[in-house]
């Protein structure tokens, strides 16, 4: 065998490799609908139908995973996972090329995937429209990160003019706070600022401004 085979041979090896361990379990709308029982109960009923309603219609092509997808994945191919993930959302160019990532990433759930998905998650162009794919799926996979530091960011976003955006922070505050302060913004920095924390930056706290029409 030659040079040129077995760099082949081991390029080949490798992405088998690779699919084999970040293939995730098949979806499974009876744990879909525990995780909205006990993670998203104390929301109100729409925001509760709206996390199934994702996990229904994405969940079939990959793009929604259930909490415990990859719980067979051996520790070594988790943190190689993880890892590649993080690099991936440290400086990404905004696009749905990362909505397989990022679905991915809410089923690695790990706190170094953080600040990537936040990034992702507050991507915005003043005064234009855009696709709101990619944000809303980074603000899915924070919901099961839990991360006090996030919660700013997901109140600014509790009345966005995208619904599967502004559903999805409402859901991922809810999971936190075990409460359902709905679309108030000052309702949820109050209950912030009883948590301990800062007031919210008040230009996070303005009504959402939609994009100009153009004529």
């Amino acid at each position: 065998m030659n040079s040129r085979s077995l760099s082949i041979g081991l390029f080949l090896a490798l992405i088998a490799n690779t699919v084999a361990f970040a293939a995730p379990r098949p979806l499974d709308m009876d744990a879909a609908a525990a995780e909205v029982s006990s993670s998203y109960g104390k929301a109100e009923p729409e925001v509760q139908e709206f996390v199934l309603h994702t996990a229904r219609s994405f969940g079939r092509n990959g793009l929604w995973l259930n909490e415990n997808a990859y719980a067979d994945l051996k520790p070594a191919d988790r943190e190689a996972r993880v890892s590649y993930l993080v690099k991936l959302f440290d400086e990404p160019e905004y696009g749905r090329h990362l909505c397989s990532a990022l679905a991915e990433a809410s089923a690695l759930k790990d706190s170094r995937l953080v600040p990537g998905l936040k990034k992702v998650a507050a991507y915005h162009v003043e005064g234009q429209d855009y696709d709101c794919r990619p944000k809303w799926m980074a603000i899915a996979a924070l919901s099961r990160q839990e991360s006090p530091s996030v919660v700013p960011l997901l109140v600014s976003l509790i009345d966005h003019g995208n619904q599967n955006t502004r559903f999805w922070a409402r859901a991922a505050l809810v999971r936190m706070a075990k409460n359902d302060f709905k679309a108030d913004k000052q309702a949820w920095n109050q209950w912030w600022v009883g948590q301990g924390h800062e007031a919210i930056d008040p230009a996070f706290l303005k009504p959402y401004k939609p994009p100009v029409a153009e004529k």
